[in-house]
């Protein structure tokens, strides 16, 4: 019994400090979208998206302004803003009455997995910063707020609209925190300066990391997509390949974005017609266990940008040699 209600205690104290982690005098996100809807249900669009930045992002304006909308990198940001309310605007008659409860789950989600994270690594911070939004650009981002702290954000509408698996969500967004703390690889890898090489990293280890932390599932599962889980291993020396044309590219440039998209971004058109949208997060996580038979998981974690870059890349020319 004593060790029952050591953990319940933790549990509330750690739910206690993600609550209070972010804009301290907000209301929860609950009874911030209890307010917002109540204004916005069945009204024109502009009555919505006042009432949504009344309750919804003045309450969080640092969060929505660096890590939600970009708006530092993003001269774009206010035209996409608009087309993406306006489409999750007209989801929340459907999503309304389950926001609540999909908060709930992803307290305890968070709380559940940051404590089997520390098992893994113990260095973990025992409350992260993180914070549950909404948002319709996303299901769940590390980004960086201005004074430089880096964030994780769960979007809890976009997570309940895609019936997500928290269990393999939580860990894999939790490592990307992690690694922003300990290895200052930010933004998921998609950092200035960064080549292509550094999201290809980023996110194949975050995926079997999240493999670790949720045994039992399929590559499919832990991918979050059925068509990558199922690429043949035969396959990766020729993927390989062909990513190496594009390895040297930069992950952010505003002048060729379709070359991180076509690797990364879904969409409902394919990219690259012989191979599934998203297909950099298969070849990362094949990348990764390809590197953990000559490294270990806490040298690899320990990696610098710079040493990422370099391992990933040598990695690819390894693996696409097998093709020849």
């Amino acid at each position: 019994m004593v060790a029952s209600s050591s953990k319940a205690l933790c549990l509330v104290l750690l739910l206690a400090s993600m609550a209070s982690a972010f804009a301290a005098d907000a209301p929860s996100i609950t009874t911030s979208f209890t307010a917002f809807w109540s204004a916005a249900e069945r009204q024109p669009f502009l009555q919505q998206e006042a009432a949504w930045n009344r309750d919804i992002e003045a309450p969080r304006r640092d969060i929505y302004d660096a890590v939600v909308w970009e708006k530092q990198h993003d001269q774009y940001w206010q035209a996409r803003r608009q087309i993406w309310l306006r489409g999750r605007f007209a989801r929340y008659p459907e999503l309304a009455a389950g926001i609540p409860a999909e908060v709930r789950a992803l307290q305890d989600a968070i709380a559940k997995q940051s404590a089997r994270f520390k098992t893994l690594f113990p260095d973990a911070d025992p409350h992260p910063p993180v914070t549950i939004l909404l948002a319709p650009n996303f299901d769940a981002k590390s980004g960086v707020l201005r004074n430089g702290k880096p964030v994780l954000a769960f979007a809890a509408d976009s997570l309940l609209l895609e019936h997500a698996q928290l269990d393999i969500v939580v860990p894999h967004e939790l490592f990307h925190l992690y690694h922003a703390q300990h290895a200052r690889i930010r933004n998921d890898g998609v950092m200035s300066d960064a080549e292509l090489t550094l999201p290809l990293f980023e996110e194949g280890l975050a995926t079997y990391v999240s493999g670790e932390l949720a045994p039992g599932h399929t590559d499919s599962e832990l991918l979050l997509q059925d068509d990558l889980g199922n690429l043949p291993s035969e396959k990766l020396p020729v993927i390989a390949g062909r990513f190496l044309g594009d390895a040297r590219a930069k992950a952010i440039d505003v002048q060729h974005p379709e070359v991180f998209a076509r690797w990364f971004h879904a969409a409902a058109r394919p990219y690259q017609p012989d191979l599934p949208n998203r297909t950099g997060y298969w070849l990362g996580l094949q990348l990764i266990r390809y590197l953990r038979r000559s490294h270990s998981l806490a040298e690899i974690t320990a990696w610098s940008p710079a040493e990422a870059q370099a391992h990933t890349l040598e990695a690819l020319r390894q693996v696409a040699s097998k093709s020849e």
